[in-house]
């Protein structure tokens, strides 16, 4: 039903590029992308961005972050698992058990560590791909079990192609996470802080010089830059007025407003529109 209420967005002068998520080149293998940079003269970081070093595992904190026997603590990049028990709040439904499978893919200790583009999270945490020696993707295991769910930071979305269809695989199954009511989307004024998945409609749209701002009520908001829409999103920002959409991300509160902040299109689904991943219905 189409909506009676006024439009709230001012229109974007500066279209956003045609830009969708990559079946990125640099997810072959080394020597592949040896020979193809000796054709297309690619440099040598691209190279670079597929190189996987030898670690061994120390010890396992969660179903998305271990330790390296160095001490240097890797947080598996693309995907986001339930919460462990901390801070006096109980652990999330699955935290176990996908704690529990990164332990038994990584049961011999030793991993391959495939580096983000950008390599480091703000708690300095190395962000990276993980692999068993056998070649197995260890954020794709996870993501085909229902034990995690599949995240895209710009510019840490190599394998995002993979991750979502992994991630679909799961959903329309009804495994793990995608089976419990604990994990269905929330609505818009029932937002807490921390990762979780919402579903709201969009109400009031502000474009200022550096941020969009699009807010579901007096509830919630949600922020992207203008730098980041206009290189990575393929349709105008006035094309989300009164729309109804689905988020999923790190949610920060305050008092009763929460704010998502994102960069990546993945990150928010256009109900009827975007690829089928969190709308009521999907």
């Amino acid at each position: 039903m189409a909506s009676s209420r006024k439009s709230t967005a001012v229109r974007l002068k500066y279209p956003g590029a045609g830009v969708v998520w990559r079946n990125a080149f640099v997810q072959r293998r080394p020597i592949g992308v040896f020979l193809s940079c000796l054709l297309f003269f690619c440099s040598a970081q691209v190279i670079a961005e597929t190189e996987r070093r030898l670690g061994e595992v120390a010890n396992f904190v969660d179903g998305d972050t271990l330790i390296l026997e160095s001490g240097e603590a890797i947080r598996l990049v693309g995907i986001n698992t339930p919460e462990m028990a901390r801070d006096g709040r109980p652990a999330e439904p699955l935290a176990l058990e996908a704690r529990d499978t990164l332990v038994a893919l990584l049961a011999d200790g030793q991993v391959l560590i495939e580096v983000a583009e950008q390599p480091l999270d703000r708690h300095g945490r190395t962000l990276a791909h993980l692999f068993r020696p056998d070649g197995i993707h260890v954020q794709e295991v996870l993501l085909r079990k229902g034990l995690a769910s599949a995240v895209a930071i710009a510019p840490n979305d190599r394998y995002l192609d993979l991750f979502f269809e992994a991630e679909s695989a799961a959903h329309h199954a009804g495994r793990g996470l995608w089976a419990l009511n604990y994990y269905v989307p929330k609505a818009e004024d029932e937002v807490s802080a921390g990762y979780q998945f919402v579903q709201a409609r969009l109400s009031r749209i502000e474009m200022g010089k550096k941020w969009f701002s699009f807010s579901a009520g007096k509830s919630l908001t949600i922020l992207v830059r203008r730098s980041d829409w206009v290189s990575r999103f393929d349709y105008s920002p006035a094309a989300l007025d009164q729309a109804s959409i689905a988020l999923r991300g790190w949610f920060s509160k305050k008092k009763t407003r929460a704010t998502l902040v994102i960069n990546h299109p993945f990150m928010l689904e256009r109900c009827g529109i975007s690829p089928l991943r969190l709308c009521a219905g999907d």
